[in-house]
């Protein structure tokens, strides 16, 4: 097997081990990881990434999250996810009523660079403006044609 369907293989076990809960099994597929999406406050590394999971695990109630692109490339695996749940709040600037508000399809993106079967880098990015309308706490601009109609 090669690097790229080896790293291909690890980010396909470690996508899979952050949907299912299993943070216990992650730590084996990082070598002090350097995220660069983490939030102020949040520490780098694997212990970082789990709190940063809970932290989301607890906005977003009964999170279904499914791949829908994985695919190699030199040291970097690229993987684009879609997730629906109930949105509980907990995000800045997006509020949530009491009880939550479905939200659908969101769009996820992760980029890994692994060395040595190793994950040692990360870039991730949520689709926070789908987020935020789908919670009520934006609402979709009038498009200057769309109002005289």
């Amino acid at each position: 097997m090669g690097d790229e369907q080896r790293n291909l293989s690890i980010v396909r076990t470690v996508e899979q081990l952050w949907i299912d809960e299993k943070l216990d099994q992650l730590d084996q597929y990082f070598a002090n990881e350097q995220s660069h999406d983490r939030p102020p406050g949040v520490p780098q590394g694997i212990e970082g990434a789990k709190m940063a999971h809970r932290g989301s695990m607890q906005s977003f109630k009964d999170r279904k999250l499914e791949m829908k692109d994985i695919f190699a490339a030199g040291d970097k695996v690229f993987v684009r996810s879609t997730f629906s749940a109930q949105y509980m709040g907990g995000v800045p600037g997006i509020p949530a009523p009491a009880g939550g508000v479905p939200i659908k399809d969101i769009q996820s993106w992760s980029v890994y660079r692994l060395k040595d079967g190793k994950i040692v880098e990360h870039w991730g990015l949520n689709d926070g403006f789908a987020i935020a309308m789908q919670a009520g706490a934006l609402q979709m601009p009038q498009m200057a044609g769309a109002a005289r109609r």
